[in-house]
């Protein structure tokens, strides 16, 4: 495969796009100088790259035939939104085959340490929403909003529904629009333009007045220190945690009344196997 090549890819934006430009890279035998996404600028000439289910399924099979963990970074890193992390994650990818499993001990080389980063700043943000996501019950099922930097829906899904088994619940990111539905032992992620809720109700706005009394009765005015508070959680997450003053984590920033709820529950044709 030649060193240096004057091309770009693009791609349409998915997981399974950026697997199908490393395999046409290989195919062609060609390196590209950059993945973008399409539309975006570049000084290069570009190929356009297809979606191709079965040419991703094989890049990914390999990927874990070499390494479990590397291939566990190369989904991570995907999903860290970080900017310009296809670029990122093909020559990580190229490293992967050339050394192989030892790649993700290769700090000293850029791609790897790049990657690395992605890896850490993104699974950081899932742990964080497993400690700071919060719950409201809507319509008999439980909702939560969240706006995360990264792609943490997965994780999620596994974390909450080892602990809620037998509940019906969605999670909404709002940022990347995605929700995550679940029923008691299937889940799924599908795309949602946007989510509508109305006000709690009386039952549910008496949880949250009573959980916030609990959070205020609790504190030590005389050991009041705001810089540690937002160290331990920054201010991003308070506009959906319920305990936060003044915050009601299901409803519009203007107040207004919203349409109805949406119901909590899988779509007909779900058939996601909890693994």
């Amino acid at each position: 495969m030649p060193d240096r090549t004057t091309i770009a890819y693009t791609y349409d934006g998915s997981f399974a796009g950026l697997l199908c430009c490393i395999f046409d890279s290989y195919l062609r035998k060609e390196r590209p100088v950059e993945i973008l996404l399409e539309g975006d600028p570049t000084f290069y000439p570009r190929r356009q790259i297809q979606t191709d289910p079965a040419h991703a399924k094989r890049v990914w099979r390999s990927l874990l035939q070499i390494s479990r963990e590397a291939a566990d970074w190369v989904a991570a890193g995907w999903a860290s939104c970080a900017p310009n992390r296809e670029t990122a994650l093909y020559q990580f990818v190229r490293l992967l085959y050339q050394y192989g499993a030892k790649v993700t001990s290769l700090f000293a080389d850029p791609a790897v340490d790049r990657v690395f980063r992605m890896v850490r700043t993104q699974r950081n943000e899932a742990h964080l929403y497993t400690e700071l996501l919060r719950f409201s019950e809507y319509g008999g099922g439980l909702v939560a909003v969240i706006s995360p930097k990264c792609l943490v829906l997965p994780q999620l899904a596994r974390h909450f529904a080892d602990r809620f088994p037998e509940e019906a619940f969605l999670i909404y990111d709002e940022a990347h629009r995605q929700g995550l539905f679940y029923r008691p032992y299937q889940w799924t992620i599908q795309p949602v333009e946007r989510l509508d809720l109305n006000r709690p109700e009386e039952g549910e706005q008496c949880l949250r007045e009573l959980w916030q009394r609990y959070y205020d009765t609790i504190s030590i005015q005389g050991r009041y220190n705001p810089k540690c508070r937002q160290t331990h959680c920054p201010k991003r997450f308070w506009k959906h945690m319920t305990e936060m003053e003044g915050c009601n984590p299901l409803e519009s920033s203007g107040g207004q009344q919203l349409a109805a709820p949406a119901p909590p529950v899988l779509p007909a044709d779900a058939s996601i196997k909890i693994s």
